[in-house]
Formats: structure tokens, sequence, C-alpha cells
């Protein structure tokens, strides 16, 4: 992003944000995945066994927006929903064989883009980046939780 004939740190910063958008788009569409399947497939390799509302929570999203990307995973048999033994209100969302096996495609899918992004980076000046993208984080965070 340009100010006048100056580019600013903050105008770099979206640009990046904006193309790393973009190839993680180009990339996830490959696996034929809808935008939001992935951090809820990542999610439930994590924490397998969670409820709509929990897995809405954690990510921070509409549960109505839970709700479709979970109708489209469950078509493609990736989850699974089983209602809780001990509580029969509460439904659990499981990752299937199928699922498991995706994770894994999923996985060496950022696993590239992770190595596409930081080719020509020296370990040093990507432990620097580290820093920098770690003190952003927690000055972003900081202000969030105010």
């Amino acid at each position: 992003m340009f100010y006048g004939k100056e580019e600013t740190l903050y105008g770099l910063f979206k640009d990046v944000i904006k193309e790393h958008f973009r190839r993680r788009e180009k990339l996830l569409s490959d696996l034929k995945l809808y935008r939001g399947q992935a951090p809820v497939l990542l999610l439930l390799s994590e924490r397998n066994g969670l409820t709509q509302k929990e897995i809405a929570e954690e990510l921070k999203i509409k549960p109505s927006t839970v709700t479709l990307i979970l109708r489209r995973m469950k078509k493609r048999g990736l989850i699974s929903s089983v209602r809780d033994e001990r509580d029969k209100r509460y439904t659990k969302i499981y990752l299937t064989e199928e699922g498991k096996k995706f994770i894994c495609k999923l996985k060496r899918v950022f696993k590239q883009l992770e190595e596409e992004c930081f080719k020509d980076f020296s370990e040093e000046e990507k432990k620097l980046l580290m820093d920098f993208f770690r003190r952003i984080r927690d000055n972003l965070r900081r202000l969030n939780e105010q």
C-alpha cells in the first residue's frame, strides 16, 4: 500500500496477509475444501469429539456458520456426529477415518505454504521474524482483550 510515493510498513503487512490468503485458498481449493473447513478439521485433529457450540466458541465463528461447514464435511465423509452417551442433549463431532487421512493432506499443504513463504530466508532471519510476529500478535491480543 502506498501513501504518495512511499510504501508503508502497515501497507506492506496488509499486502503480505492478502497474498498469503490468496495462496492458501488456492492450495485448499485444490483439496476441494470450502472456506472455514480447514480450521475445523485442524481443531478436531487436536480435540476430537467437540460439540458444535464448542467449535464455534473456539474458532470465534457463528454457530450457523459451523452448521454449514459441518454439513458439507459430513456429506464428504470427513466427520460424523454422535449423541453424547452421558447427556443425550449434546452431539459430539468426530473425524472419520477418511477425515483423519485427510488431515495428513491438509498438514502437507500448510507445510508447503510455509516453505513457499519463507523460501530463501536463513534460519536466523526466520527466528527474527518469529520474534517480530510474536510481538505483533501480543500487542494486538492485549488490545483485543481490553
